[in-house]
C-alpha cells in the first residue's frame, strides 16, 4: 500500500480514524490531513473516497454531515502497513487530535438527522453520543420536511439544555 503519496494519505486517514474514539465527520478527517500540510483538500478527499470505495472505511450520511468510520478490514490494513507510516506523521496526527479533542468531540457527539416515514410524516432523530454509546436520544415526528430540518438545526443549540432538563425531571 505504501510508496506513492496517495498511499501515505490513505494510511494517514486510517491512522486518524483508528485514533478517534468515535466516527468522525469527513470535514474533521480532511481538516487534520490538510492542516498538518500533508496534502491539499482535493487529494485528501480523493484518498478518503478511495478508502470508502474499497470498504476500508464506511460512510454514514445524515442530512447535513457525512461520518466516516474505520471498518474491521480497514483496521487490519492499517496494522499491516503501520510501520510504513512514519513515526513523525503518527506523532503529529496524535498531537493534533489531542490538542483539538474538544472541537472534534463537539462536532461528532451531537448527531441529528431526519427521514420520511411511511405515512408521509418526518421523524427527526437527535442524539448525544459518547463514542459509540448513545447517552440521550429523542425522536420527534413532525408534519413537514421544513420542521424536521428546523428540529435538527436547533439540536446543537438546545441539546445541553434538553438533556439537563430530562435528567432533572426524570431523576426526581
Amino acid at each position: 500500500m505504501m510508496g506513492e503519496p496517495v498511499n501515505i494519505y490513505k494510511q494517514t486517514i486510517l491512522h486518524i480514524l483508528h485514533r478517534a474514539s468515535t466516527s468522525l465527520t469527513q470535514g474533521v478527517v480532511l481538516d487534520v490531513i490538510t492542516t498538518l500540510g500533508y496534502t491539499d483538500y482535493i487529494h485528501a478527499q480523493s484518498a478518503l473516497g478511495e478508502l470508502i470505495e474499497s470498504g476500508l472505511v464506511t460512510e454514514k450520511n445524515t442530512y447535513h454531515r457525512s461520518y466516516v468510520t474505520l471498518t474491521e478490514t480497514g483496521e487490519q490494513t492499517r496494522l499491516a502497513f503501520e510501520n510504513d507510516l512514519s513515526q513523525d506523521i503518527r506523532k503529529e496526527v496524535d498531537e493534533y487530535l489531542k490538542k483539538n479533542h474538544v472541537e472534534t468531540l463537539d462536532e461528532t457527539s451531537l448527531v441529528s438527522d431526519y427521514k420520511l416515514t411511511k405515512d408521509g410524516m418526518y421523524t427527526a432523530t437527535c442524539s448525544i453520543r459518547d463514542g459509540a454509546h448513545i447517552l440521550y436520544e429523542i425522536n420527534l415526528e413532525v408534519s413537514s420536511e421544513e420542521d424536521a430540518i428546523r428540529v435538527c438545526n436547533s439540536w446543537e443549540k438546545h441539546s445541553e439544555e434538553l438533556y439537563s432538563q430530562a435528567l432533572k425531571t426524570l431523576l426526581i
